[in-house]
């Protein structure tokens, strides 16, 4: 047993274990970033070292704020804007005083609030053209998503992984990036006290938002319940049956495999190969469809994060509350969600419908009001009376009589 109750980290070994847990993506759009930034600073002979001011800083980073451009000349997105200031702003900050020790904020420094204003203005001159508008991915009316049900075929290692994947993405409220993330150690078959299955599957994403590492936890588990209504499209059924075709060659523990082209051989290793399926072509999967069924994809933004915003819009169409809506989101507050409520026509025509509805009950209660008389007459003058400041004699403001038109 050793005689320290304490670690024994060295600080070096302290700052490579900081540096493993940063994604890698995210190390690689950093650097990307801050290369793009030198050249700009090149262009303009902008020279960084311990003599230059925050204040000629604060001006590099409005002219780069306003005129960062892609590599063809073209403009970014408008939120690419606000990201690739942002980051370029924090490793200045970091470069500044790891190197020099000079301590500045550009995100609250009254110094650099020109710089923030040129980024914002930048922004909104963006957002007045539809292609640089930051667009969410668009919902699939409950016709479409049942549609895309019904093109594949569950009895093939293709058709069954997209029948589960559309269902599970809805139900569970997928990010786009999730499915491919998601490992079988994600589930779990639940019981009861007595240890009998419940018929439900548990799920819980141990990654972090982006599904690339550390252990942040999502606050609530979600689960696949058993669909008794429709059992063709039943999650748990569909789960179990992709457990039953991973064959002992399976090392992998992602959930989402290769298909094995060859699977109807008799000599074939079984339906999928020992490699999960790539990025990218997962992240194609609901825009093909879309495509297949007939939407029109030029128009229509429509990708595997149409899942998600499928499921927050049906959800919120049928009453649910924004509090429980993000326990199926896992997102930590309602305002995150609100990008997801996406207004669709048959829901306008329900608000619509509600709206005439109240507005007509309202109007018959008014005439009941005004044709329903006193049981007996009643006659009644009233005289409000006031005295005038300039004559202090009494005003008579008006006499009010009130008759049974019964009578």
């Amino acid at each position: 047993m050793s005689n320290f109750r304490f670690g024994r980290n060295t600080p070096k070994e302290i700052d490579d274990s900081i540096t493993n847990i940063t994604p890698l993506n995210t190390k690689n759009s950093r650097n990307s970033i801050w290369r793009q930034f030198e050249k700009f600073c090149g262009e303009r002979k902008y020279v960084f070292d311990g003599n230059t001011s925050t204040e000629k800083l604060a001006f590099i980073l409005k002219d780069w704020g306003y005129n960062m451009k892609k590599v063809d000349g073209n403009d970014y997105k408008e939120a690419v804007i606000k990201t690739m200031w942002n980051v370029t702003a924090k490793q200045l900050q970091e470069l500044y005083f790891n190197k020099f020790g000079i301590k500045f904020d550009p995100f609250v420094d009254l110094e650099f609030k020109g710089s923030r204003n040129a980024r914002d203005a930048k922004r909104r001159n963006l957002q007045i053209q539809p292609e640089k508008r930051k667009t969410s991915s668009s919902i699939l009316t409950l016709e479409e998503y049942n549609k895309i049900l019904k093109i594949y075929n569950e009895d093939t290692p293709d058709g069954l992984q997209k029948m589960f994947f559309y269902v599970a993405g809805l139900e569970l409220a997928w990010r786009g990036c999730e499915g491919v993330n998601v490992t079988i150690k994600h589930f779990k078959e639940e019981s009861d006290n007595c240890g009998l299955p419940t018929g439900r599957i548990e799920y819980n994403c141990i990654f972090s938002k982006t599904a690339q590492g550390g252990s942040h936890k999502l606050t609530d588990s979600k689960w696949l319940a058993t669909n008794t209504t429709d059992p063709r499209i039943c999650p748990v059924r569909l789960y179990k049956k992709m457990q039953s075709k991973r064959g002992k060659h399976i090392t992998t523990d992602r959930l989402f495999l290769t298909p094995n082209p060859a699977w109807r051989e008799p000599s074939s290793v079984g339906w999928f190969k020992n490699s999960p399926v790539g990025r990218n072509e997962m992240g194609k999967w609901t825009r093909t469809a879309a495509e297949e069924i007939g939407i029109d994809i030029k128009k229509k933004k429509i990708s595997n994060h149409s899942l998600r915003s499928t499921a927050v819009s049906q959800l919120a169409k049928a009453g649910v509350g924004e509090e429980q809506l993000i326990k199926i989101t896992g997102h930590a507050n309602t305002f995150s969600i609100k990008p997801y409520l996406q207004l669709d026509g048959d829901h306008h025509y329900q608000m619509i419908d509600k709206l005439r509805a109240n507005s007509t009950a309202m109007e018959e209660s008014n005439n009941k009001s005004t044709n329903c008389a006193p049981s007996a007459l009643v006659q009644m003058s009233k005289n409000i009376v006031t005295t005038s400041p300039s004559t202090q004699t009494p005003v008579n403001y008006y006499n009010c009589t009130i008759i049974n038109y019964n009578s």
